[in-house]
């Protein structure tokens, strides 16, 4: 299906209030295991893949992990938000706004919410990092000054939060399409592997070059 077709089969399915918030937030947690999937193919499933960027541009791509790393962690943290920042009158795009959408189906209402207190639960850990190193900076974590430091983040608390995250959409699927979306299989056009391809051959190609098996260019 094209985008247009899942929009229109969203407002279909689910009408006009539900159907526009349920679209967006589809969209980003497919947006987020696009951006997770290209980091575990350069940074996290060969030893000798992540040797291969080192020597082509050990730099560069450290600043990328970095990055992405920081990006996935902030889209997890965002999802995983109040439906309203306190104090601002101001709706989020999250999960918890789902809910209000939900209230003719109070057993969905109930699952969702447990599955959202799981969601939230598995991604502590991005919020506080969210909180006090990533849109902000704690100065006294800055500095070491006497407060409680960051834990630690594995790629495992990012797969235990990516699950969660999906378990509350994919309850919506299966309530209304009776079927699951398998967003860890979201494709991407030349992405991260293709990236590796090329490197690959250059780095063959600059050995077949030193071995003089074909001319320098000039």
């Amino acid at each position: 299906m094209t985008a247009e077709q899942v929009r229109d089969d969203h407002l279909r399915m689910l009408g006009p209030t539900l159907g526009p918030v349920y679209y967006a937030l589809y969209n980003e947690v497919a947006w987020l295991h696009a951006k997770w999937n290209q980091y575990r193919i350069l940074f996290a499933e060969s030893e000798k893949r992540v040797e291969l960027l080192n020597s082509t541009a050990g730099s560069f791509f450290h600043v990328i992990q970095k990055v992405l790393w920081d990006d996935v962690v902030l889209h997890i943290a965002r999802l995983t938000d109040p439906a309203e920042s306190p104090g601002k009158n101001k709706k989020n795009l999250s999960l918890s706004g789902l809910k209000p959408f939900l209230q003719e189906s109070p057993a969905l209402v109930l699952e969702i919410e447990n599955l959202l207190t799981q969601a939230q639960a598995d991604a502590s850990f991005a919020r506080d990092w969210r909180n006090r190193h990533l849109a902000h900076r704690d100065l006294d974590l800055a500095i070491g000054k006497g407060v409680t430091p960051l834990d630690g983040i594995s790629r495992e608390n990012i797969e235990r939060a990516l699950t969660a995250i999906r378990a509350v959409l994919n309850k919506i699927e299966c309530h209304y399409w009776q079927g699951k979306i398998e967003f860890k299989q979201v494709i991407v056009r030349d992405d991260a592997e293709s990236l590796v391809h090329y490197l690959e051959l250059a780095i063959e190609a600059e050995k077949q070059q030193r071995n003089g098996r074909f001319p320098p260019r000039t």
